[in-house]
């Protein structure tokens, strides 16, 4: 996507400060790890997120909105425990302005782009404005890919869909995201400068398969090599019914397929904060 609107320098300067991040010094990052965040915020290592069951060869920054701390109230649906704040390195202060100011940035461009995508497609480009009038669960990933592999896989990230409507990235110009056209994965042109638009899932059921979410991934650099890129993630409000015919809110609320995601990507983090969750839901399928 070009004539977005962002300007080369505002892209320039986030994907920078996200550089020097990956600059701390590994004890500055690993403060803020995302085993101290019940809410699934913070930084992970190399190797600490899963795709597919295999470990993803990326270090990364999870931010979302700035919430106050949830706490759990009997009987209310468990993914409202992911509304928290955010962690950020004491030793780069500028970093949380600049993500925040980003942020707000990427919501009203994407926002403006799930309009067009929405009226090319048939659809009154406001159907799902009610999805994102109040505290839609937007995420966002500074992340890096090294060049080094670890016990040689070259899986950045592994194949998958994203969970929300639709995500905006901006890169380094390395190249390494390849998306499934139907038959093959193909590489995404890596000039730099442009925003890559990824459709979702969520979009997908909301519009009752008439836009499809795109299968991709990311292989890594070659030895010597990095990738950087900030993706940004438009996801709606975590009690937005994506399916109404769906017949059980499990299958119909967004929520639960966010709370989904972060519990199979972050097993660590789940198991120090969702062990309830995780053990009702083995006692219900073994049942």
């Amino acid at each position: 996507m070009t004539g977005h609107g962002i300007e080369p320098q505002t892209a320039h300067d986030v994907l920078d400060v996200g550089r020097r991040f990956f600059a701390l010094p590994p004890e500055q990052r690993d403060a803020i790890d995302m085993i101290r965040s019940p809410y699934f915020r913070g930084y992970s290592r190399a190797g600490s997120e899963r795709t597919q069951g295999r470990a993803d060869i990326r270090e990364q920054l999870d931010v979302g909105p700035e919430d106050e701390p949830h706490h759990a109230v009997a009987g209310e649906p468990p993914y409202l425990r992911l509304r928290g704040p955010n962690l950020w390195p004491a030793a780069l202060p500028e970093l949380r302005p600049a993500i925040l100011d980003w942020m707000a940035t990427l919501r009203a461009v994407s926002g403006a782009v799930l309009g067009h995508v929405l009226d090319v497609t048939g659809f009154p480009h406001d159907t799902f404005v009610s999805g994102f009038a109040e505290r839609p669960h937007e995420r966002l990933k500074i992340i890096r890919y090294p060049g080094s592999a670890i016990d040689d896989s070259t899986q950045g990230v592994g194949e998958h869909r994203d969970s929300g409507f639709l995500s905006i990235i901006v890169h380094d110009g390395t190249a390494g995201l390849e998306v499934h056209d139907g038959e093959r994965f193909e590489a995404v042109p890596a000039a730099g400068g442009e925003a890559i638009v990824v459709l979702g899932s969520a979009l997908q059921t909301a519009t009752g398969g008439a836009l499809h979410a795109a299968l991709h991934r990311v292989t890594s650099p070659p030895p010597g090599a990095e990738r950087v890129s900030i993706a940004y993630f438009l996801n709606p409000r975590l009690d937005f019914v994506l399916d109404a015919s769906a017949g059980n809110e499990r299958a119909a609320e967004y929520g639960y397929e966010a709370l989904n995601v972060v519990l199979r990507s972050h097993p660590h983090v789940a198991e120090r904060y969702f062990a309830d969750l995780i053990a009702r839901t083995t006692e219900t399928t073994c049942a």
